[in-house]
């Protein structure tokens, strides 16, 4: 069960995935799309649309769903998924930016992720995409429904609810070998998007110091349009590397073994999947700087031979700390929100390792952490009137 949990959730992409999935979209919808576009109209939940507003799109210096869903029309493919973008040229850019205006974009108030894109040639081709960023659920094509699997994302969610944090060490301890090898593959990505972003003049996370400026410096990297591969974990990229990096630096400055840097890795992947699945995939909750700080808390406490009640605890720690810390749309000071968990990660582990823990009954923390995550859970869905006033701020100065 943890497995097929894993493989849902770790996908390699290049960019944000908000735009990507209006881009995958797209892509698809090109496959059954007769004549020449004339016309993209795209809807999308409120929380994709906050995503996708202020973030680059991979391989341009621009932000927007209408270059992300003209550029995978120009380039795109619909079996490349979640790297939908990774073609993109120069001379694609330009060409897309010409077109821009044969696209509109609008959003509704569903709480799911949910894109519908209609595509206009010769033809119309209806594109639905619902649940996750690379779920294409239905697709019609001039009325005709060719296919609809209305899904799943409840019924993914309660299989990752059904496990628990002490079957997810255990299988830590003993993990399937095709898991390792994405795992090995996350590690290579998301440290090589950070140490691009150390080299790259203006990233934020040049100017911080030590693991959090590394972590900064991927993140900035990744929300500024970097056309690179990252491995995402519970839909993010963003939560990939804060979730990864962090762990792997840490087990090099400790001279951990190669085993133990692939264990304490997977287990910040999977401890931030479980603590996402509480939260959806979507939320008015920073997911980099406090969902993924809660993964990477776990994973270094084990690095540092911490048995699981200090994993708990840690994780605890880390969450009644940063829980709050809201997002307001994917877009480069996300990096900084990433460096603070970053921090918190740290400081978590190391309060956890000397057996302290943030006492039950203080704000919401209880004292078991599972109970804690259940707990955020309620707090989140009280939160989702922020996600619906912080648009009208999103790229207003």
């Amino acid at each position: 069960m943890i497995r097929g949990i894993f493989f849902d959730n770790v996908k390699l992409s290049y960019g944000c995935t908000e735009p990507v999935a209006v881009g995958l979209s797209v892509a698809v919808g090109k496959d059954y799309l007769k004549g020449e576009l004339r016309k993209i109209e795209i809807v999308m939940d409120r929380n994709t649309y906050k995503n996708g507003l202020e973030v680059g799109i991979p391989g341009t210096h621009m932000h927007g769903f209408e270059i992300a869903a003209l550029l995978a029309y120009l380039v795109g493919r619909s079996d490349f998924g979640l790297e939908v973008f990774k073609d993109v040229t120069s001379d694609m850019v330009s060409k897309a930016y010409e077109l821009k205006d044969i696209v509109s974009v609008k959003h509704e108030s569903d709480v799911r992720l949910h894109i519908r894109t209609l595509l206009y040639g010769d033809n119309e081709v209806l594109v639905e995409i619902t649940d996750s960023h690379d779920h294409v659920s239905k697709v019609v094509v001039d009325g005709q429904e060719i296919f609809n699997t209305q899904s799943s994302v409840n019924f993914k969610k309660d299989v990752v609810k059904g496990i628990t944090l002490n079957e997810i060490f255990e299988y830590v301890e003993n993990p399937d070998n095709d898991v390792l090898e994405v795992v090995r593959e996350a590690i290579e990505h998301n440290l090589q998007i950070s140490s691009i972003g150390l080299e790259t003049e203006g990233n934020f996370g040049k100017v911080i110091d030590g693991v959090p400026g590394f972590v900064a410096a991927g993140v900035d990297q990744r929300m500024n349009g970097a056309l690179l591969p990252v491995m995402t974990v519970a839909g993010s990229g963003n939560q990939g590397i804060s979730c990864v990096v962090p762990v792997k630096l840490i087990a090099d400055k400790i001279n951990a073994s190669q085993e133990k840097i692939e264990k304490a890795v997977l287990m910040s992947i999977l401890v931030t999947i479980y603590v996402k699945a509480y939260t959806g995939t979507l939320t008015p909750i920073c997911g980099a700087g406090s969902i993924a700080s809660a993964g990477a808390t776990s994973g270094i406490t084990y690095l540092y031979g911490g048995d699981i009640e200090q994993i708990k605890s840690a994780i605890n720690n880390l969450l009644a700390t940063l829980f709050g810390m809201t997002c307001d749309g994917a877009k480069r000071s996300c990096a900084l929100k990433a460096s603070i968990g970053t921090q918190m990660a740290i400081n978590a582990s190391k309060l956890a390792l000397s057996n302290t823990n943030i006492p039950c009954g203080n704000g919401f923390t209880a004292k078991d952490v599972e109970e804690t995550i259940r707990r955020i859970e309620i707090l989140t869905n009280s939160l989702k009137r922020f996600d619906e006033d912080v648009i009208d701020f999103i790229g207003h100065c």
